[in-house]
């Protein structure tokens, strides 16, 4: 259930602010705990194929994961800790 609020959220993301309609395009991702499934009506040329995929497997894999983090770690990529305030 969750993965499907998810995948709403990201298809809502992805077709805001373009005008352009062409025909409904949707990609799926499974993570074996968790099914994701986007799509949008924006041509290919605003959204590439591969963003749309991309999308929907981080729908699923969000959806998969532990709301503590104990989840599976699909990426390398570290997210930066936030800055700090400037000292005076």
């Amino acid at each position: 259930m969750k993965s499907a609020y998810i995948a709403l959220a990201a298809a809502g993301v992805l077709t805001l602010g373009l005008s352009a309609c062409n025909k409904d395009r949707t990609a799926e991702a499974d993570t074996g705990s968790a099914k994701a499934v986007v799509s949008t009506d924006a041509p290919a040329a605003a959204v590439p194929d591969s963003q749309l995929q991309q999308q929907a497997q981080q729908a699923a894999t969000a959806s998969s994961t532990p709301v503590d983090g104990s989840g599976p770690v699909t990426t390398t990529t570290a997210t930066p800790p936030p800055a700090a305030p400037a000292k005076k």
